[in-house]
């Protein structure tokens, strides 16, 4: 089956309408807060006045390390509402505490799925930009796939999630990245009004709590729109793959 981007947006949009009240608030805890407290913990860091980028580097990599297990916790927080996120509209009839419960059970190997993934990835790109994009396409149904059908084994929800993408990983690329940086730009125009909104009324405590809120906002409403869009690309393709 040829993925429709057009209609994997639709079905996102509608998934969204169906489940807004419950997605607002597994994002608002496991998206939001986490982002809001990653942007607390980065805005510690103090570079040196024009630093070089080997300077800026190694000084997110020192800070990072120093704060590695918030940095690790904080992650797992923003998996954890991701696989509520799956779990809610791949396991249907779940009420918000079986969503939970499912998610808190199955966290681990979804977070060693995500993160082999993402070393996969950054590998392939370590060759050229465009193979790595292309790995992205083909692994991004591996964790929908292990959410959909837990009497899978994470092996086989591997190939389940790669068989799905076949013919269909650029799209599914295009899909994906295209979300994330139609939403990174909405994020970076809204850092800029923000950080202006700052520079104006002062570089007070209460202002740089204002500055950071609106940003943690727009991160958490992104992070919903890519698993949205991951969802909904997912049940076309699994629904063409069992004749539906």
């Amino acid at each position: 089956m040829r993925l429709s981007l057009g209609s994997a947006l639709a079905d996102a949009a509608a998934l969204w309408r169906a489940e807004r009240d419950l997605v607002v608030r597994i994002a608002g805890v496991f998206y939001l807060l986490p982002i809001l407290a990653l942007a607390m913990l980065a805005s510690g860091l103090e570079l040196p006045a024009q630093a070089t980028p080997e300077q800026a580097f190694a000084a997110f990599s020192a800070y990072y390390r120093a704060n590695l297990l918030w940095v690790f916790a904080l992650s797992a927080a923003l998996e954890f509402g991701s696989l509520a996120l799956l779990n809610l509209f791949l396991q249907r009839g779940f009420t918000i505490r079986e969503t939970l419960q499912a998610s808190a059970l199955r966290l681990l190997p979804f977070f060693l799925l995500g993160y082999a993934n993402g070393a996969l990835i950054q590998l392939a790109a370590t060759l050229f930009v465009i193979p790595g994009i292309y790995v992205f396409g083909r692994t991004w149904m591996m964790g929908p796939a292990y959410v959909a059908e837990p009497e899978r084994g994470l092996l086989s929800a591997v190939e389940r999630g790669f068989r799905l993408s076949g013919g269909n990983g650029w799209r599914l690329a295009l899909l994906g990245i295209g979300t994330v940086l139609i939403a990174g730009a909405a994020i970076f125009l809204l850092m800029i009004v923000s950080r202006t909104f700052v520079v104006l009324i002062g570089d007070a405590e209460w202002a740089q709590a204002l500055f950071l809120l609106p940003v943690a906002v727009a991160g958490a409403a992104a992070y919903v729109a890519f698993t949205l869009v991951r969802i909904a690309a997912y049940r076309r393709l699994a629904g063409s793959s069992n004749g539906m």
